[in-house]
């Protein structure tokens, strides 16, 4: 009897385990194409934001930075020709915003928007302050420029290195 049943439960063991490999590699199988298209995709979006995001960049430097350092007063009219220029990179641009970038742009927006809402035509803007801080950050809070250059990498690795690291920060103000 065991002669008859040894080949039929080997076989059926044999069955078994051969099923089982065959679903785990199938899985190992999916995942890593499910990885693959993960990373491809997540190249393009880099790619895209690369060609889109110097164009916001360049409509913060101009209107906020650049604006500071020239003396220009910060007028009604200026909020508004921010603004309209924000929008317009908006249209073009805001779809391959990350949702952090995008928080931080309608903050700006917002700010902006209220800034012309409290200003009389040809009057100074009285308070900038909420739009600096949408741009620039505030109380470790990060703004919009640096939600720019997250999304491209340049601090992203500097910060995973501080969070792999904790004590590297130790002993800093805040």
């Amino acid at each position: 009897m065991w002669n008859v049943v040894s080949p039929i439960l080997a076989a059926v063991i044999a069955g078994v385990v051969s099923l089982v490999v065959t679903r785990a590699t199938t899985r190992a199988a999916t995942r890593s194409t499910e990885n693959q298209l993960l990373q491809t995709q997540f190249k393009e979006i880099i790619t895209k934001r690369l060609e889109v995001y110097p164009e916001l960049w360049r409509v913060l430097i101009h209107y906020e930075s650049n604006w500071s350092h020239e003396g220009k007063p910060k007028t009604r009219e200026w909020a508004q020709e921010y603004v309209a220029k924000l929008n317009e990179v908006n249209l073009g641009a805001g779809l391959f915003f990350s949702q952090d970038l995008y928080v931080k742009f309608v903050e700006l927006r917002r700010g902006l928007y209220d800034a012309i809402d409290a200003t009389e035509p040809g009057e100074h803007v009285l308070d900038t302050s909420a739009i600096r801080f949408a741009v620039y950050g505030r109380g470790g809070e990060p703004g919009l420029s640096t939600h720019l250059k997250d999304d491209l990498g340049s601090y992203r690795s500097a910060l995973l290195e501080l969070r792999a690291r904790p004590w590297a920060s130790w002993g800093r103000s805040a």
